[in-house]
Parts: C-alpha cells; sequence; structure tokens
C-alpha cells in the first residue's frame, strides 16, 4: 500500500499547525495520486467536533484550537499507523484507511467517538464527535470523501455524537477488541483510559505525527 507521492519541496508545509495532522493540501494531494491498496477497499472517516461554533463562541478561539489539538491526538492514537490522518475543515478531520473493510471501519469509528467521549481533558468540557464513514476504492479516493461526507450530513439531524453511514446511524456501542489475527480491525486500539496530557506530543509509535512547524 502506497500513495503515489510526488516529491515535497524542502519548504512545502504538509502539517496543520493546530492538530498536527496533515494539513488539508496534502489530503487534496494524496486524493489526487490515488492510493494502491492491490484492489482492496479504502475506508474513509470524517469526524466533525459536534457544535464547534457554539463551543468557540462561549469559550474563544483559542479553547477552540485546544479541542481540536486533543481530538486529533485522540484520532492518531486510537488508528493504525497505515491510516493517515489530515484536517479536512475548521472543526473536522479526514481518515484514510488503506485495505479496510465496512465493518472493520465501523469498529474504527467507533473506538474513536467512545474514546473522545471518555477522555478526561475533553470530557470535562462535554465534548463530542460525529463520524460519516464509506468505503471505496483506493483509487476514487474523491468520491468515498464525498459519500462519507454525505452520511455525516445528512445523519446530523438527527443528533450528535453518533456514526453514520450511508445507510443511516451505526449503533455507538463500542465494538469488543479483535485479535489482531483475526481480521484489519487490529487497528480498533483499546479505549484510553488514561490518554496523556494534550500538553504531550503523542508518543513516538502514534501514527503520522510529525511535529508542528
Amino acid at each position: 500500500m502506497a500513495f503515489l507521492r510526488r516529491a515535497k519541496k524542502q519548504d512545502e508545509v504538509i502539517v496543520d499547525r493546530v492538530t498536527g495532522a496533515f494539513n488539508r493540501r496534502q489530503l487534496d494531494a494524496d486524493v489526487a495520486a490515488g492510493l494502491d491498496t492491490s484492489d482492496q477497499p479504502t475506508a474513509t472517516l470524517l469526524i466533525s467536533v459536534d457544535d464547534f461554533p457554539a463551543y468557540t463562541g462561549k469559550k474563544g478561539v483559542a479553547s477552540g484550537d485546544q479541542v481540536l489539538e486533543r481530538v486529533s491526538w485522540v484520532i492518531m492514537a486510537t488508528v493504525r499507523t497505515t491510516d493517515v490522518v489530515y484536517r479536512h475543515a475548521r472543526e473536522s478531520f479526514c481518515v484514510l484507511l488503506p485495505a479496510t473493510t465496512d465493518a472493520d471501519a465501523l469498529a474504527a469509528a467507533g473506538r474513536i467517538r467512545g474514546n473522545v467521549e471518555r477522555m478526561p481533558l475533553l470530557a470535562e468540557s462535554r465534548v463530542t464527535v460525529s463520524v460519516g464513514v464509506a468505503t471505496g476504492s483506493g483509487a476514487d479516493l474523491a468520491s468515498t470523501i464525498r459519500r462519507a461526507d454525505e452520511a455525516l450530513t445528512s445523519g446530523a439531524a438527527t443528533g450528535a455524537n453518533q456514526v453514520f453511514t450511508e445507510r443511516g446511524s451505526a449503533p455507538t456501542a463500542l465494538p469488543a477488541p479483535v485479535p489482531a489475527n483475526q481480521s484489519a480491525a487490529a487497528h480498533v486500539a483499546p479505549a484510553l483510559t488514561n490518554p496523556a496530557p494534550a500538553e504531550m506530543a503523542p508518543p513516538a509509535s502514534a501514527p503520522f505525527a510529525p511535529p508542528s512547524i
């Protein structure tokens, strides 16, 4: 599995300064290049912080940025090292999960949703996320991202803190851990019962978490 990326210019910024995730420009470049997954499906998660405009209106932009940083850390600490996390828009993230089935994508989405809800530094402000899920070809990432976005947008009217597919909302109960040798769901990490403080950088093993530039 590999993105067909071109060489980067030395001064080209590809990391979002606030969240540590890859930025929207890198997402657009990777979508244009496509992903070689040997004909296996690629899943997309569109993750949006619920009621974020209201939160920043009350707490301020600086507090909002801190929330985004913490949510990003939870996402990157939950997914596999082969999954790629991007900041998609002001309060949303996009995660590309190569070689991932519908069931495993839903499991990953549910784990992220639950981990955000339970992280103490986010729970104290009642921060939650909603997730749109879609699966498709790695050669047509734009279509898969669009369908995940549509699932998220359509489902938003039914309430926050949920996982949505093109068929509607998915169960919000966390899935049971799946042994790594049984399926690609190995990326569904155990719940973050004692996550590191947001002020700490993600551990060295966390996927795609280069230092802020």
